[in-house]
């Protein structure tokens, strides 16, 4: 049994690099399977089978089990209270496999960052194999992005083709895992004893064409805050490098001076057409009542800055079921899934009587509408343990919110969402103790790439779902969340770098 231990923890090193470099084989995997109308069951199986396998590894070669046994009690406990809340529903348990399986996309997080960090902690050539691997991963990634294009087979970022993203499916996922990658990387590289300049700037022009053709904001964000995050790392902890900080900064101006016929301004431009082109659709629906309604829209508690009621402004009953008959036929039109479950008035009354488009068309702000709405008419048991996946489809549509931390709350509560903010705290905790205690001793280019990969993934997971409840971009949360701690916990500062050993 020791020797067999002892096998598995020499083997950490090649496990945590095929880990890693297998997830980009698997998004092109899914990516084919969706474009040929196929199920993508078996990269789902696949994805939930390693992260089984991990699981057991990292659990077999731990000397501190106790964490995996606290880790699976936390889980199973939010789950059987989630599971207990779908329960009390009318309905009952609506699809509870599709809801649990969401569940296990949500755990694969932490469970990871904690397998991680034991295979941290017992080998210590497992820090070089994750650089080496995520570097390896971008590369794949850049070389996928090259193919479809030479072979006309990139589809477009957005559905109007726009874009390019290669073969990967999620568009907020994939940003994620650029501007996690890129600074990650080109920081490796840079602190290599025997470093390849020639290398280390294909990669970085490939990556930042990469961030810039996407065509996503975040994805532009990630240019900025990689050339300025690690320019201001070299200027201050390794000035001799300065000439590349310098051109670092360079690439940011000159991806300001480009922003005009980027992508992204592109599909800005074509959407502000579209949303236009559809407010001439509602006003001619209205038709020659559109200033009468828009003067009884401005009596509305709220518009216009006023807060008094419809009475003191004026509007009689009978002038508001006028504006509610003359609104009722476009949101039956633009918001039909609110009017089928909540009623025409009821939704007027959530939109504010709007008849902006772009208050029609905001998907993140109507999903997360909806979600308040189902929270609201659920028990109160639904705010601790949350609301079943299955809740947020009405017919075709799909009402999940695009937001992953308020998902965490609508999907498992309060409990959910705390016990996911106190994990994560936990390392932003050990990052500010690192550098309060020794500064100039943790700040390196390589802990301030992780810095600006780690608040590039907050700012996704913020803002889209595509991180927290995506496997394929929630394991480089984990990779980095498993970082921070070996940074600061387990990594000898002391000794030459290939010969430092792990804390055990």
């Amino acid at each position: 049994m020791i020797q067999q231990k002892n096998w598995l923890r020499q083997h950490i090193p090649q496990f945590t690099a095929a880990l890693l470099l297998i997830q980009p084989v698997m998004d092109v995997i899914s990516f084919w399977l969706q474009r040929f109308d196929l199920s993508t069951a078996p990269t789902l199986v696949l994805r939930m089978g390693i992260l089984g396998i991990t699981i057991l590894y990292g659990f077999l070669v731990s000397d501190r089990k106790q964490v995996y046994y606290i880790a699976a009690a936390v889980c199973v406990a939010i789950a059987a209270g989630h599971v207990y809340t779908c329960l009390q529903l009318p309905d009952g348990y609506v699809s509870p496999m599709q809801d649990l399986t969401n569940y296990v996309r949500v755990v694969q997080m932490p469970l990871l960052a904690i397998c991680l960090i034991t295979f941290l902690r017992q080998n210590e050539e497992t820090f070089a194999a994750i650089q080496r691997s995520l570097t390896g991963v971008l590369l794949m990634i850049l070389a996928v992005e090259i193919l479809c294009m030479v072979t006309n087979t990139d589809y477009g970022t957005y559905t109007d083709g726009i874009g390019t993203i290669g073969w990967f499916s999620n568009t907020n996922s994939q940003s994620n895992n650029l501007c996690i990658l890129v600074p990650i990387s080109l920081a490796w590289q840079l602190v290599q004893e025997k470093r390849n300049m020639p290398l280390f700037w294909v990669t970085a022009m490939l990556s930042f064409a990469a961030l810039y053709f996407f065509g996503t904001r975040l994805a532009y964000l990630g240019i900025y805050a990689t050339c300025i995050g690690l320019s201001f790392t070299i200027f201050l902890v390794r000035r001799r490098d300065w000439k590349i900080a310098a051109a670092l900064l360079g690439i940011a101006i000159l991806a300001t001076a480009l922003m005009t016929y980027s992508p992204m301004v592109e599909h800005m431009r074509v959407n502000g057409g579209i949303q236009n082109e559809r407010q001439g659709y509602i006003n001619m629906q209205i038709g020659d009542d559109l200033e009468e309604v828009k003067a009884l829209i401005q009596k509305v508690p709220g518009n216009s800055g006023n807060s008094s009621s419809s009475e003191e402004k004026g509007m009689t009953e009978e002038e508001r079921q006028q504006l509610i008959e003359d609104l009722t036929p476009v949101y039956e039109h633009y918001v039909s899934d609110f009017v089928e479950i909540f009623g025409a008035e009821k939704t007027m009354e959530m939109f504010n009587y709007s008849i902006d488009v772009h208050d029609f068309s905001a998907i993140r702000p109507k999903k997360l509408m909806f979600a308040q709405m189902l929270m609201n008419d659920s028990p109160v048991s639904s705010q601790i343990f949350g609301l079943n996946l299955a809740r947020f489809t009405v017919g075709e549509n799909i009402y999940d919110v695009e937001n992953d931390f308020h998902g965490l709350y609508y999907l498992y509560g309060w409990v959910g969402l705390g016990a996911y903010l106190l994990f994560l705290a936990y390392f932003v905790y050990l990052i500010i103790w690192a550098l309060i205690k020794n500064a100039r001793k943790y700040y390196t280019p390589e802990a301030a790439a992780y810095g600006i990969a780690f608040l590039m993934c907050l700012a996704h997971a913020y803002n889209t779902a595509g991180v927290i409840r995506r496997p394929n971009a929630s394991i480089y949360l984990s990779v980095i969340l498993a970082v921070f701690y070996y940074l600061v916990r387990l990594k000898s500062y002391d000794q030459p770098a290939g010969t430092r050993k792990a804390e055990k």
